[in-house]
């Protein structure tokens, strides 16, 4: 580093360290946020944030393992099956064995499930209006392009 140069504030290890600079910290509190004003939201038609995700997920990329589903949600195993047997219970999802794999579970959103998430898209949509209220499209691609950069880094 040269000499007279500032440390960067947002690496925890250097002494002049800010948390309020630190991407990390506001990852967290955005994610955090933003399930717990959809956790509101949601809990008025009986669903929460890991539902919501898998409907999501299943009605934009069609039927998917459990594993699958568990990589695109961010959650664990455990956690997205037994949220899955519940929106089967609740016939919002089919669940059934892969015909050319029958270790494979797959899950399906039933017309049910496409209704409620249609639904749960138009009651939520001011919450996502909101978050990015003056935002252009420009810097919200931008956004994501960081975002996914940073994930990938970790990788």
């Amino acid at each position: 580093m040269v000499a007279g140069r500032k440390k960067p504030t947002w690496k925890p290890i250097n002494s002049t360290f800010d948390f309020n600079d630190y991407p990390f910290y506001w990852i967290s509190r955005v994610g955090n946020r933003y399930t717990h004003v959809m956790e509101v939201e949601l809990k008025k038609v009986n669903m929460n944030i890991t539902t919501w995700r898998i409907a999501l997920i299943l009605r934009e990329l069609g039927t998917l393992s459990m594993t699958e589903i568990a990589e695109y949600a961010v959650g664990r195993m455990p956690t997205i099956a037994k949220s899955i047997y519940r929106m089967s219970d609740a016939g919002l999802v089919t669940v059934g064995l892969k015909a050319s794999d029958g270790r494979v579970t797959q899950v399906s959103l039933t017309k049910d499930g496409v209704n409620l998430i249609e639904y749960v898209t138009e009651k939520t949509e001011k919450i996502i209006d909101r978050s990015f209220e003056g935002m252009p499209s420009a810097e919200i691609k931008q956004l994501n392009a960081l975002l996914k950069k940073i994930f990938h880094n970790l990788d």
